[in-house]
């Protein structure tokens, strides 16, 4: 091969690298997280991290404003963070100067990501050839989420040892100690959009199974070796 040729093939290869590297997703193929209002959260509404299977998908049709993008999209999974039943807030009540005042403090902490079916939206069309490769797509999504709560468990502990929530009434103690939670949810939710991100650059923008397979193992070995606290 003539050193003209072996050049121009390299500079080929480094404009299709350059270009993959510079790829994006859409504006509505990027990564949202459903967010639980506090009925949603207090009811138990979804389920807890575990496999997905086509038929957890129950939404009807693409919710808004997704709905004009069903012919570009496989499936849309509700996934959120919340607090699980085991976490415990205590509210008790004082009187200093005789005038009654209640305390909010969170004796124990934990969060779970899960996923709710009710807005979860699967693709009729999608082919046969491609559903395994779309059920492992959310499976991934999934696994990112319950990642990202099991450290958000470890970060709030800390965090809120000290954390104390004065007031007057008994509800607006109540109120600050939910607010605190959806904070913190919120917070960790938008920290992950990056690695969701990352993996939706590398798997969604191309058909590329050996590239979701890498991040399939990725987040395997992550849950087994980060136990949920």
């Amino acid at each position: 091969m003539s050193p003209s040729r072996w050049k121009r093939q390299i500079e080929v290869l480094l404009l299709a690298v350059l270009i993959a590297g510079c790829a994006r997703l859409p504006e509505y193929a990027r990564p949202h997280f459903h967010a639980l209002d506090g009925t949603q959260a207090s009811s138990g509404e979804g389920f807890r991290y575990r496999p997905l299977t086509v038929e957890d998908f129950k939404a009807p049709s693409l919710s808004s404003p997704y709905e004009a993008y069903n012919d570009h999209i496989n499936a849309h999974s509700c996934i959120s963070i919340r607090p699980s039943e085991t976490s415990q807030v205590r509210i008790t009540q004082g009187v200093y100067g005789g005038k009654m005042f209640f305390v909010g403090s969170f004796p124990e902490v934990r969060f779970e990501a899960v996923f709710v079916p009710a807005c979860s939206w699967w693709n009729p069309e999608v082919p046969g050839n491609r559903r395994a490769y779309v059920l492992q797509h959310e499976q991934i999504h999934f696994a990112l989420a319950e990642l990202a709560a099991r450290q958000l468990t470890r970060d709030a502990r800390e965090g809120l040892n000290n954390f104390l929530a004065v007031d007057a009434t008994y509800q607006a103690v109540r109120d600050e100690l939910r607010a605190k939670m959806e904070a913190l949810t919120r917070a960790a939710m938008e920290a992950s959009f990056a690695e969701h991100t990352d993996f939706d650059e590398d798997t969604s923008l191309y058909y590329d199974p050996r590239a979701q397979r890498w991040w399939l193992e990725e987040v395997g070995a992550r849950l087994a070796e980060d136990q949920a606290p």
